[in-house]
């Protein structure tokens, strides 16, 4: 426990320090978000180190590792190391934008060479408790690991489009799995807290998270994800199977396959970015705080249900399919002015 209190104590000195000297950092580190009144609607010049105290606790739990070892896993340790890498990924990817499908063609080969070396971070079985369906990855399980976790941080990374969006989509994520697997707690508690002081300050516009913010991050909460899927598949009372992590998963993933195949179907590159995303239409009706609850709460409510009604997990996937549908209807619903 003692190791909580040491990890809040230097990542609250890192989390504040960062953002009182958010300028000049950003200046310092080239990253910052300019306005272009055509993706970037926002007035001024914005700091891009929303995820740059992230990637300083993960350099410090790199220490402990190293120094104490028997204080963090193997497993957790190749994680955290890996959402260091993904980070600087990110942080290149804010200075000058990468191609981006060279950035996802990284982005995989990245995750295929850790998850190829760690059994706990396989996909090896493929679980759906409600239908009592197994699936075996076999030899292409670090294949569909690699592919799964580029999916999920595509996905967060195409929500960032709004302050704070993903930054609370993440940190909703990471409150469920620590209800549902309240381990590692020296990491997963100090990391829960700030995300939520991160959101606030995204939310005020203070700073945005930035592409290495959202990768870095929702790298190790997707691999994060898969580590807690294999330790339960190896216990008795299994707390997560495939449909949860669907269900929690969903929303930017429909809305990422959605845009996807509208913009190959209108013969558009569809890693271009756009505005066409739901958050952009939901955003063009509400001001922030609603769309953010809308999103919010229409993308987690099938969870919550989910963790309620643990015997419904298939209805519930498709309760998130119909919310999601609902949501876009809404949300892209042109306003009739009355005469």
């Amino acid at each position: 426990m003692k190791l909580i209190y040491i990890n809040l104590i230097v990542l609250s000195t890192v989390f504040f320090l960062n953002y009182y000297f958010r300028f000049k950092i950003s200046y310092l580190l080239k990253i910052q978000d300019k306005p272009d009144r055509k993706k970037k609607l926002h007035l001024n010049i914005v700091p891009l180190n929303g995820g740059v105290w992230f990637s300083a606790f993960l350099i410090i739990l790199i220490f402990e590792y190293i120094l104490f070892k028997n204080l963090i896993s193997n497993d957790l340790a190749v994680i955290i190391f890996t959402s260091f890498i993904m980070f600087m990924v990110g942080f290149i990817d804010d200075r000058k934008p990468l191609n981006p499908n060279l950035r996802l063609i990284i982005y995989f080969l990245i995750f295929f060479f850790f998850c190829e070396f760690n059994n706990n971070l396989k996909i090896n079985i493929i679980f759906f408790e409600s239908i009592e369906f197994k699936i075996q990855t076999s030899f292409l399980s670090s294949i569909i690991s690699a592919f799964c976790l580029t999916a999920f941080v595509n996905s967060i990374n195409l929500i960032d489009g709004i302050n704070s969006l993903a930054n609370s989509y993440l940190t909703i994520m990471l409150i469920f799995l620590f209800i549902i697997f309240p381990e590692s707690q020296a990491i997963i508690i100090p990391l829960i807290i700030f995300l939520i002081f991160n959101s606030i300050f995204i939310y005020k516009g203070r700073y945005f998270l930035g592409d290495s913010g959202s990768i870095g991050i929702s790298t190790f909460i997707g691999m994060y994800v898969i580590y807690i899927y294999n330790i339960n598949l190896s216990e008795y009372n299994i707390l997560l199977h495939a449909e949860d992590i669907f269900i929690l998963m969903a929303f930017p993933g429909l809305d990422m396959i959605r845009v996807f195949v509208s913009r190959i179907l209108n013969k558009e590159n569809p890693f271009k970015g756009g505005r066409n995303h739901l958050h952009h239409y939901l955003i063009n009706k509400h001001k922030l705080h609603i769309t953010l609850l809308l999103y919010i709460t229409f993308a987690f409510f099938p969870s919550f249900s989910n963790f309620i009604l643990k015997n419904y997990a298939s209805w519930n996937f498709l309760f998130c399919l119909i919310l999601y549908i609902t949501l876009l209807k809404y949300a892209t619903h042109d306003k009739i002015n009355k005469v």
